[in-house]
């Protein structure tokens, strides 16, 4: 992984959560490969350690690919990697 970002959730005041991810491009989709680094600091809600998010390009920005699998998470998870999709593509960009 090339890239980190800290992500606070679910509060702002919450401690952060260090993400490592990289991004690769193919047309008009980005994926991001995610990894949380610190394992250690891994909030007890969240499900995963590694995941993958795709956004599309339209009107000249990336939205988040709806993915059916992502939705069996608990709620904080789902939410936490939507901040993280949010936090890395507006550093992106």
């Amino acid at each position: 992984m090339k890239n980190n970002v800290m992500v606070n959730y679910p509060k702002a005041t919450s401690s952060p959560v260090n993400v490592s991810y990289s991004i690769s491009k193919q047309g008009n989709l980005k994926t991001i490969t995610c990894a949380v680094a610190n394992t250690e600091a891994v909030p007890a809600w969240l499900e995963l350690r590694k995941f993958e998010l795709i956004g599309i390009k339209s009107n000249e920005t990336y939205d988040l690919l709806f993915e059916q699998r992502k939705y069996e998470k608990n709620l904080d998870t789902i939410l936490f990697m939507d901040k993280v999709f949010e936090k890395i593509i507006a550093s992106a960009n």
